[in-house]
């Protein structure tokens, strides 16, 4: 609600193979800086893949953007920090979910302790996932939509969910051709004291801030912020040859150019959308 003084993150980290061009993964931050969901302001970041491997989804040195970000939303709110912290992670499959849980979550945290001592906000880590296979029909023709599709807003979390988990499936939006994919949420983290009620409200109602539609969308507007976020400096990156296995020249320039945030006025701006 518009009393909690809350900070909406989302991330998604997209990666290259090796031939293209030894190009980095990139890693895209995206947070609300007030409450009403709106305004945003981001963060990029370019890693380098480890040895032997092709991708990389874990963001490293993320308690640096994390900090960065808290202090954006310190100065945009006059002094004031998140009480609580929702955070959408986006890209992870369900046998990364441990080491990016301690990693990422372990950043947000040390964040949170290098800004101020003693300050601990609540913090909900949800990730959400849309590459999977399930898919959910009416048993009832009567209860789909005009495109023969379950209703926006239709939430399922028992049955097929996991056994142990708290994990639900969201129809956020209306179909308009073809089979809705839902998107699956799986709450690894939750210290906020929130009702899976809460949990699927909020994420259902952040599926209607997304500034390119006049409806809802199949996930929260925050991590559809962090694909346009990464999509822009993928573009803004090509045909940069960069000899990444060997050592950039500069990173921290390519990461500047990038990101189109060369004067202050842009950096809360989502310039992306």
């Amino acid at each position: 609600s518009s009393g909690i003084n809350a900070e909406y993150g989302g991330r998604r980290c997209d990666t290259l193979s090796r031939d293209e061009g030894g190009k980095p993964s990139i890693a895209g931050v995206v947070c609300t800086l007030d409450k009403y969901c709106s305004r945003y302001a981001s963060r990029l970041k370019l890693q380098h893949h480890q040895r032997g491997r092709t991708s990389d989804e874990i963001i490293r040195n993320f308690k640096d953007i994390v900090k960065d970000l808290l202090l954006e939303f310190r100065h945009y709110n006059r002094n004031v920090k998140p009480r609580k912290i929702l955070y959408y992670r986006d890209g992870v499959s369900q046998g990364q979910f441990v080491q990016t849980l301690t990693e990422e979550l372990a950043g947000i945290q040390s964040a949170c302790q290098e800004l101020e001592e003693g300050y601990r906000p609540a913090i909900t880590y949800i990730n959400a996932q849309k590459r999977h296979h399930t898919r959910l029909y009416p048993t009832d023709r009567a209860d789909a939509d005009r495109s023969g599709n379950l209703p926006a807003g239709t939430v399922v979390d028992r049955e097929i969910t996991h056994p142990t988990f708290f994990d639900f499936y969201l129809n956020s939006h209306a179909g308009i051709q073809g089979t809705n994919r839902p998107c699956h949420y799986t709450v690894l983290w939750d210290d906020s004291d929130l009702s899976p009620d809460m949990i699927q409200l909020l994420t259902y109602y952040l599926c209607h801030t997304y500034a390119r539609c006049t409806r809802s969308v199949s996930y929260p507007a925050p991590t559809y912020y962090a694909h346009l976020l990464c999509a822009r400096a993928r573009t803004l990156l090509n045909g940069k040859q960069l000899d990444w296995y060997r050592g950039s020249p500069d990173v921290a320039a390519v990461e500047r150019e990038i990101s189109v945030v060369r004067h202050d006025t842009f950096r809360n701006i989502a310039y992306f959308v």
